[in-house]
């Protein structure tokens, strides 16, 4: 459920607009931790989470338990405990 029509719409856009595979091909140069997060239940993007923590140097995929697309909403205490165990590993 989004909140927004005008919002999903924007978003939308931004993602259309991508005119070639820059970002895509870029994937392996990220030299940075790498957080790759999803949604057990986010069957269109499972597999996008799976090339891009495949294509990034190191990246660490963390997929939710009982979570959809917006897995922050649908399992708050997991992504966030997720994200702080990934922020507590890569900046000690």
């Amino acid at each position: 459920h989004h909140r927004s029509a005008q919002g999903l719409a924007h978003a939308a856009r931004g993602m259309l607009a991508q005119k070639d595979g820059r970002v895509i091909e870029s994937l392996p140069v990220i030299a940075v931790p790498t957080l790759v997060l999803v949604g057990e239940n986010d069957v269109q993007f499972r597999p996008s989470a799976d090339y891009m923590a495949a294509k990034i140097p190191g990246a660490e995929k963390v997929i939710l338990e009982r979570a959809g697309h917006a897995a922050n909403i649908d399992q708050p205490a997991a992504f966030n405990a997720a994200v702080r165990a990934f922020l507590d590993r890569v900046t000690d």
